[in-house]
């Protein structure tokens, strides 16, 4: 079955930071959370943990969109994965460089005990490269292609891109909340709190708005009601920790509600509002 599908090394930032138990538990979430997206689509996704800060897991290369869609991930690479020998490495460099032009950087990592270092592999491919192909020149600053070289103990994973995610916590790691969705400035401070890890219980009038949200979470609760007033009419789920609206300063208001009230664009500008959307909408085409 794995042969069939594509490596992919996968990179989380902030869950690394926390406790060694709070660190696997977040990882758990965030691996049931990848592969419920897959599920959700009918697509396939084989994970595997491996060292702090890296996920690897197995997918077709036209899937890969959906891992920018995972709250948690803050970048991804397809991947191959090869021996720590310095002679193997080598030989992935010059056929990398028989297949560009132009300018070039080569990137190594290290994690273990090796008898070089990242500089020496960086060297080393790098005077390779320019050997197998004269007309490459080196530009570490902006270069057109780059080679990454993840050096962990044994084996070595090359990639030559790396995608973005969105970051911050798995869904569900931190509790759930209430949202109202019904436009654009509701969607982004729902997204925004589901990107610290909470997961909403959406309440909507019909809005293309609350639709979106599925593509961030493949198993959506929600409810439709008529306005936000009904929605706060309503006895809402014990779990739910606070109240989600999409308000900034100029459009502000008082509610009732026995909730705490979580307004995440209160500073935001109408440029910041739109800048926030468009990384959203570049996320969800995973481009």
């Amino acid at each position: 079955m794995m042969t069939e599908l594509d490596l992919y090394l996968l990179r989380y930032g902030e869950i690394g930071t926390k406790s060694p138990n709070i660190r696997k538990h977040f990882e758990d979430i965030l691996i049931q959370n990848l592969e419920r997206t897959f599920l959700a689509e009918g697509e396939e996704i084989v994970t595997e943990k491996r060292g702090r800060g890296r996920i690897f897991a197995y997918l077709k290369e036209e899937n890969s969109h959906l891992l920018s869609r995972i709250f948690g991930l803050v970048s991804y690479s397809r991947a191959k994965r090869i021996s720590a020998d310095l002679t193997e490495m080598i030989s992935e460099a010059e056929d990398f460089a028989s297949d560009i032009s132009g300018s070039f950087a080569v990137r190594a990592r290290r994690v273990g005990e090796h008898d070089y270092n990242s500089q020496k592999v960086e060297d080393e491919l790098g005077d390779a490269m320019l050997e197998s192909n004269p007309d490459l020149e080196v530009d570490l600053e902006d270069p057109e292609h780059e080679l990454h070289m993840e050096i962990r103990h044994s084996q070595v994973y090359v990639f030559t891109t790396i995608e973005e995610g969105p970051g911050g916590l798995p869904l569900s790691s931190q509790g759930k909340v209430a949202a109202y969705v019904e436009t654009k400035k509701d969607f982004i401070a729902t997204w925004m709190m589901m990107k610290r890890g909470a997961r909403p219980y959406v309440y909507h009038p019909p809005s293309e708005w609350a639709d979106r949200l599925k593509s961030w979470d493949p198993n959506p609760k929600r409810m439709e009601v008529s306005d936000r007033e009904e929605m706060l009419s309503l006895d809402l789920p014990n779990e739910v920790r606070a109240v989600v609206l999409g308000e900034t300063l100029e459009d502000l208001t008082e509610i009732e509600t026995q909730h705490m009230v979580l307004r995440p664009l209160i500073g935001f500008t109408d440029e910041r509002i739109d800048s926030q959307l468009e990384k959203i909408t570049r996320l969800e085409k995973g481009r």
